[in-house]
């Protein structure tokens, strides 16, 4: 073992005073979380991850080694043994071993403080290891979601809670596909096999009068060979053109989008003038085909006929309006903020979020909504603890519907699938999407779904450690001077995703019910993103930086932290980024803190199985930033030294990542770049130059090593 961790071992930023090194100062971390266990993303259903929808998670076992080896004060080979069977299994005896060598270390069970709580990954694993676990964020989604995986949890017979779920989950579902059997009227038709309808868009040129498609994906399908794809069908006498459903052979051409590309420019196909402000919701809605299951695998696609596939409309407002009248809500109210590039939905017309979802998808939605709320009825009765929980759980049944059946739900003709509509960074414009009867077995159903709900429910059978979840910030966190033995935390990564716009799409449907659960934290029309963590020219005001906005709320935190760990506590802050400023954002916070840096350890937390695949062509590799607080003064470094790090680092720890155990270049070369960081967060400045130069200079320098790294030196979004 000692030959892997000269060769793993990743790199000491500063010493640690050996009387308060843990194991994560070893500097194994990023080799045995990283190696250890095979990758999560192909084992959806065993982890709380395929419960409710939340976005930029990581992988459990990573999370769960980082969190162990960051409380842990053994440092010999049986801990780090630990921590590697950690990562490749989470058992019972594994997880009574971790905790048996944590308490050695401790006379009262250690404190763990996520300030960035999310999808609640690293408190779940920091309870499973019988710690005292807090988690705390300001999105009130989050809350719910972190609530209802532990708080709740903790509460009821996980096991009889199984069952309840399976049974009033399928009794939910069954009713489901009862009520809605007048809203698909092709169900009738078992010979068709029909769960799919794809939609486009028709509008009337203000020019001359033509009446045309503004689809802009034509494709069916591309799978193994296969070449179907909608072509124009214009009518000689309306002048109105449809899309028909065709095979075609190398040599034709699918249907042609009438807009110029990689742009948002429309013309007219007929007199070629530009159509400006196109407003969907004014369009024409137009059905074109339908998706059909057949015998083996793939899919068929025929010509749809719109008049005997879907109701009247009149007959679906008629009956919304009396759903919302019986569930005393309303379709929600809540605009998408105008945001190109990042929400541009709503540049098209698609402006609140009741818009984004067609009259019937919206109608199944309220119906499923209606199903759920009677079963919580009907289950608090008998007790409220296990109908929270129940309920909680199941209400990912309309994040299915809300993000795999709206408008904004791709089909995808490479393999013949449904794409969801938020999976984040941003939130892309479609103007063709796919419809799917979710309660027949087609791509995105709700069965599925269940089964998922179901054994991830199952995951929570060991969670017996403590835990606290509050609504509040890390900017001005709500707990006392030196609580915690160590911070553990993934927080947003600058200005990579807006977490409250992609929440509120969830957030204003899931109201409508988890308010009788939750009435403090589903009070609001939508979440509350004024203390979000990130970069955005749309959060400060006119004139304002929103860099410095960003910086200025990251010192806040990292003060806070500060004020709130432990002298000998660790903080373990996991980040990455692809921008300079990003960086220098993190360069800024330590700096301004009582933090220094003790090492960088790279995670790549995509994982593939065998030790050297693991590490392969890694594709999600973030940074777990190791510091502990100093009194310290910080002292000014010269720039030579920081260009001299960066070549050692490139020689050395990059280089080994690569040849030894087959990381790309480019996540070699993020991983130089961290370490970089970390040397100068713990100096006072840099003389003779600034912080963005710097780094601009080294990373030219990891450019010339590894020619696939890349770094862009860009304004936040």
């Amino acid at each position: 073992m000692e030959k892997n961790e000269k060769m793993y071992r990743s790199p000491i930023i500063r010493d640690v005073d050996p009387a308060n090194e843990r194991l994560i100062d070893t500097g194994m971390l990023h080799f045995e979380s990283s190696v250890a266990g095979y990758n999560e993303r192909y084992h959806r259903g065993e982890t709380s991850h395929t419960i409710h929808v939340w976005w930029a998670r990581r992988p459990h076992s990573a999370m769960r080694s980082l969190v162990f080896s960051s409380v842990c004060k053994d440092k010999s080979d049986k801990a780090t043994s630990i921590m590697a069977n950690l990562a490749m299994n989470n058992d019972e005896a594994s997880l009574s071993e971790a905790k048996e060598c944590i308490m050695d270390g401790y006379v009262q069970t250690p404190t763990v403080l996520d300030m960035f709580g999310g999808g609640g990954t690293i408190p779940f694993e920091a309870k499973r290891l019988g710690l005292d676990a807090y988690s705390i964020d300001s999105n009130q989604l989050s809350v719910f979601i972190q609530k209802c995986n532990m708080v709740y949890a903790d509460a009821i017979d996980i096991k009889k809670a199984e069952k309840l779920i399976e049974k009033k989950g399928t009794d939910i579902l069954t009713h489901l596909k009862e009520r809605t059997e007048w809203l698909y009227p092709l169900r009738k038709k078992e010979e068709s096999a029909i769960f799919g309808y794809v939609w486009t868009y028709r509008i009337t040129c203000p020019h001359c009068g033509e009446k045309f498609i503004i689809s802009k994906r034509p494709w069916m399908s591309k799978k193994k060979g296969r070449r179907v794809a909608m072509v124009s069908a214009k009518d000689d006498i309306t002048r109105i053109e449809n899309l028909t459903v065709k095979e075609l052979s190398e040599e034709e051409a699918p249907f042609s989008p009438p807009w110029e590309r990689h742009t948002g420019v429309l013309h007219c196909p007929e007199c070629g003038m530009i159509v400006e402000n196109v407003n969907v919701l004014d369009c024409e809605d137009v059905m074109t085909a339908y998706i059909k299951s057949r015998q083996g695998s793939g899919k068929d696609f025929v010509d749809a006929n719109q008049e005997e596939a879907i109701p009247k409309t009149s007959e679906i407002e008629r009956e919304e309006s009396n759903l919302l009248q019986k569930l005393n809500a309303e379709l929600p109210t809540s605009e998408l903020p105008v945001w190109s590039g990042v929400v541009n939905p709503a540049l098209y017309g698609i402006k609140t979020h009741a818009d984004f979802l067609n009259r019937r998808q919206r109608l199944v939605l309220l119906y499923l909504i209606d199903e759920l709320n009677n079963t919580y009825d009907e289950l608090k009765s008998d007790d409220e603890n296990m109908a929270k929980f129940v309920i909680g759980a199941l209400s990912s049944l309309i994040d299915q519907v809300v993000d795999w059946n709206c408008r904004l739900s791709m089909w995808i003709p490479q393999n013949e699938q449904v794409g969801r509509g938020f999976c984040g960074p941003g939130i892309a414009m479609l103007f063709d999407y796919a419809e799917t009867d979710q309660v027949l077995n087609g791509p995105a159903n709700l069965w599925d779904k269940l089964k998922r709900i179901c054994k991830g429910v199952h995951s929570f059978e060991h969670c017996d450690g403590k835990v606290t979840i509050q609504h509040a910030h890390a900017q001005q966190l709500p707990f006392e001077d030196k609580f915690f033995d160590a911070i553990v935390t993934d927080p947003p990564y600058y200005d990579n995703i807006y977490y409250s716009i992609l929440a509120d799409f969830f957030y204003a449907w899931k109201k409508i019910l988890l308010r009788k659960i939750e009435p403090e934290l589903f009070s609001t029309t939508i979440t509350d993103y004024n203390y979000e963590l990130v970069a955005s020219s749309r959060r400060v005001e006119e004139g304002q930086s929103p860099h410095e906005e960003y910086c200025k709320q990251l010192n806040l935190a990292f003060e806070e932290a500060a004020r709130v760990l432990k002298d000998d506590g660790v903080f373990s802050f996991v980040y990455s980024h692809s921008s300079v400023n990003g960086w220098e954002a993190v360069i800024r916070a330590y700096r301004q803190s009582d933090f220094f840096v003790s090492s960088v350890q790279p995670l790549s937390i995509e994982r593939k199985g065998r030790p050297r695949a693991v590490l392969s062509q890694a594709v999600n590799t973030c940074m777990a930033i190791v510091a502990r607080k100093s009194m310290e003064a910080k002292q000014p470094i010269e720039l030579q030294d920081v260009l001299d790090w960066t070549k050692d680092y490139c020689t050395g720890f990059g280089s080994l990542l690569i040849e030894e155990s087959g990381w790309s270049q480019a996540d070699a070369g993020l991983a130089v770049i961290a370490c970089t960081v970390g040397k100068m967060a713990n100096a006072r400045e840099v003389k003779d130059s600034t912080d963005v130069d710097a780094l601009i200079k080294a990373s030219k320098i990891v450019k010339d090593f590894f020619p696939e790294f890349s770094i862009k030196v860009r304004d936040s979004i």
